[in-house]
Formats: C-alpha cells, sequence, structure tokens
C-alpha cells in the first residue's frame, strides 16, 4: 500500500468521525429546542373556540374544553376530549384545527332530528336511521312515526333489533325529501310490517309489505291527484300495486227505515 492510499484512508476516517460528531451535536440541539418548546408558555393553549353546536349545550362544551386550557399546543391529545364529545346523542364528527401559538378551533357536526315518535303524550326525536336523539321534545319537520316500542338509551337505535324496519324509515323519509308534488305524506305507521300505512289527510295509504315503495308512493300520489280525493275520508289500498282499490267513506249508502220494512215485507203481499 503506498503512503497516498495511507493518507486517503486516514482522511476518510477524520471525515466520518467529524460527521458523527455533527449528527450528535445536531441531535442534542434538537433535543434541547424540543424541550425548550414543549415547556415554554409561548405554545400553552390560551383559547379553545367551538362552533357548529345547536343541540350540544355550549355550557356542558366549556366546562369540558376548560381543561384543555395551559396545555402544549403541540403536545395536546384530543381523545379524551372527543370520547366526551361522542358520548352525546346528538354528536355526529368533530374536527379540530390547532392555531399557533395558543389556539384551538374545534368545529362540531351534529345529527339532525326527522322523526317524531309520539308516545304517552311525550314526543321523541330520532335520526332518519333511527337513533334516538332527545325524549319529551317539541315536534320537527320530518317524519311522524307509530309504531309500539320501548324506547333504548339516548343515542342507541330505537330499531336496533328491526333492521327492517330501519330501512323502510330511511327510504320513506329519502323519498318524502324529494316529493315535488302538493301532496304530502308526513306519517308513517310501522306497527304491521304487513300492513304499513300513511296518510293525506283524513285518506289512509295502506302500502303493505315494505316492496316497491317509491312505486307505492308515486302511484298514491297519482290516484289522489287525478281523482280529486283531496278531501275524501276513505283509504287508497296499494297492497298490490297493480290494482289498487279506493274506498270512499261518503259514497256509502246507508240502508233507510222504508228500505229495512222492504226487506222484512212478505213476497207476495200475504200476511
Amino acid at each position: 500500500m503506498s503512503l497516498k492510499e495511507v493518507q486517503d484512508r486516514i482522511r476518510k476516517k477524520k471525515k466520518k468521525r467529524r460527521r458523527r460528531v455533527m449528527l450528535f451535536l445536531l441531535f442534542l440541539i434538537m433535543i434541547s429546542a424540543g424541550i425548550a418548546v414543549t415547556h415554554a408558555p409561548f405554545f400553552d393553549i390560551q383559547s379553545v373556540s367551538v362552533t357548529g353546536n345547536d343541540k350540544i349545550p355550549s355550557p356542558l362544551i366549556e366546562r369540558e374544553t376548560d381543561k384543555l386550557l395551559g396545555e402544549n399546543i403541540l403536545l395536546l391529545s384530543m381523545h379524551e376530549t372527543e370520547g366526551f364529545f361522542r358520548k352525546q346523542p346528538y354528536f355526529r364528527h368533530m374536527k379540530m384545527k390547532r392555531i399557533f401559538p395558543s389556539t384551538i378551533e374545534i368545529t362540531i357536526e351534529e345529527k339532525k332530528a326527522e322523526v317524531n315518535y309520539y308516545k304517552d303524550g311525550v314526543i321523541s326525536l330520532a335520526t332518519r336511521e333511527g337513533v334516538l336523539l332527545e325524549i319529551g321534545a317539541n315536534a320537527v319537520d320530518g317524519v311522524t312515526l307509530t309504531d309500539e316500542i320501548t324506547l333504548p338509551e339516548l343515542g342507541e337505535n330505537i330499531y336496533e333489533a328491526y333492521p327492517e324496519k330501519v330501512k323502510i324509515l330511511e327510504e320513506f323519509r329519502y323519498l318524502q325529501e324529494r316529493n315535488i308534488s302538493d301532496i304530502r305524506f308526513t306519517e308513517l305507521d310501522l306497527r304491521d310490517m304487513t300492513n304499513i300505512r300513511t296518510y293525506f289527510k283524513d285518506l289512509e295509504v295502506r302500502l303493505g309489505y315494505p316492496d316497491s315503495l317509491k312505486e307505492k308512493l308515486n302511484t298514491a300520489i297519482n290516484i289522489i291527484s287525478d281523482g280529486n280525493l283531496h278531501g275524501v275520508k276513505g283509504y287508497v289500498d296499494l297492497s298490490y300495486v297493480e290494482k289498487p282499490v279506493v274506498f270512499d267513506e261518503t259514497k256509502v249508502i246507508e240502508p233507510t227505515e222504508d228500505d229495512e220494512l222492504n226487506e222484512e215485507a212478505p213476497e207476495n203481499g200475504d200476511g
């Protein structure tokens, strides 16, 4: 091995040693900076703003978010706070944004009450998926549900054991929203899944089994509109949508006393 080769090898070793030393010093500087930053009061959270909540009470939220004040914004974990929100029946989703150096913005998305369920004179609200949101409330625009069920805890589904009813409730609400006619169906009776019913004023619409719901409701709208049944008291039976039946109570002829006497008289007139 020549002298030049030996010198080159020594230079390479020194260069590697200097690189290791520099990396080590850089690592120490980064650790020191990290410790300084995470312990600096400059990055302590001083304010938390929450928007998007309508049903979840603001004072309740404030008591929870006050716990975040004073924490380091870089080390903040929202796990506990998000767990608090998830316990609220109306909560659907949350998004957090750090605004340096010391502010947290939380945006809440809430579930929407679209179902009114009456029981014992009390209105309970639920989502279109059947999630129970509130007991003892004012009615909202949407579906008025008739059924015989025992209400679960808030935040749970009223039809947990009946997924087929969840599907019908969702579909009915979807079709209700997209109905552009002046004939509106607001009530849904799911007490008997072989004879599902809705109503238009005093007219009962019998839908039968939960198949072809869209077709049946469209047929009902056409029958009511074309037949001018806006003030009719009776029913439209669409159990078999191909053969609808319309019953109008005003067209039922009640027997008179003369009719009853004629029915009782002998045919030949003999006593």
